[in-house]
């Protein structure tokens, strides 16, 4: 049970989620720096649940995600499986292709029914993959402000209730600002209850309200565990460098991490080399540069 917004910018995206839980289930673990990836690594952030899996993170690439309950098809197969592996498991991909041609070769049987979120800004696309235990779909959106919604209760009253809100504060002079995004996630508009946008339901809450902010330099993660109407709140912030490539002269093809935290794929198909940085930051020595 989630709310997801997606605000473009000109120059990156924030992508914002409140986490619906049973309060019982226990805390999550705030947002931190991992590395993924088979062939090179890159730079993920995102918070973790119990199980180790996670709602939301974002990449080095720029790209982002968001995972939501799908209520609406039945239940044809009991779970055996969290739907928190799914980010980790799709978080180091570069581009929507990449995120289909995983997903469609993936055994998602025991999975739960999810729609996952993917934001690409170098497509300047919005992707949603949607799973009902028989078939993944996927659908481009495009990119303009937008809202996902689910609720336990029923998917389609979340959407329309939280929708009305959305409209109304889309006309708000600030609209689109991290602190316009943040009022709105604590709303309890119509009402403080299971539908408002800051849920509160006896034994499910709104858990905690996480950021992903994607400017061409950075992405940036702000965690604020609590409901976001209280305003004692703590706030969890993890940043990475957004991946870049610069060029340096390379004797021989390989690959590897060097010392720097940086990528290193030696001797491409131009006779140079490319590398890109994750958080860590430290001196650059005897590297010779000659381009970006």
């Amino acid at each position: 049970m989630c709310t997801v917004t997606f605000i473009p910018r000109r120059e990156g995206y924030s992508l914002a989620m409140n986490r619906d839980e049973r309060i019982a289930r226990g805390e999550a673990l705030p947002p931190a720096v991992f590395e993924h990836g088979k062939v090179s690594a890159i730079c993920a952030i995102y918070p973790r649940d119990i199980e180790g899996g996670t709602w939301i993170g974002g990449s080095a690439h720029g790209v982002s995600f968001a995972l939501l309950n799908w209520n609406g098809p039945g239940l044809m197969h009991r779970k055996t499986r969290s739907r928190g592996s799914l980010i980790p498991t799709l978080i180091s991909a570069d581009s929507s292709q990449d995120v289909h041609v995983t997903l469609s070769q993936m055994d998602l049987h025991g999975i739960l029914p999810f729609r996952l979120v993917g934001v690409f800004p170098t497509e300047g696309g919005v992707w949603e993959w949607r799973w009902d235990q028989t078939s993944i779909e996927c659908e481009t959106l495009p990119w303009s402000p937008r809202q996902w919604c689910s609720s336990s209760l029923s998917d389609n009253r979340a959407s329309l209730i939280r929708r009305t809100t959305f409209d109304q504060f889309m006309h708000e002079a600030d609209v689109g600002s991290v602190e316009w995004m943040r009022r709105l996630h604590a709303s309890h508009d119509p009402g403080h209850g299971p539908f408002s946008v800051c849920v509160h339901r006896g034994d499910v809450k709104t858990v905690s309200y996480t950021e992903m902010i994607c400017t061409p330099t950075q992405v940036r993660c702000k965690y604020f565990p609590g409901s976001p109407c209280r305003s004692d709140r703590l706030e969890h912030t993890v940043s990475t460098c957004r991946t870049f490539a610069s060029t340096v002269r390379s004797p021989r093809a390989s690959t590897e991490v060097n010392s720097l935290g940086a990528v290193v794929n030696h001797g491409e198909s131009d006779g140079k080399s490319t590398f890109c940085f994750c958080s860590r930051s430290r001196p650059i020595n005897n590297v010779s540069l000659v381009g970006r």
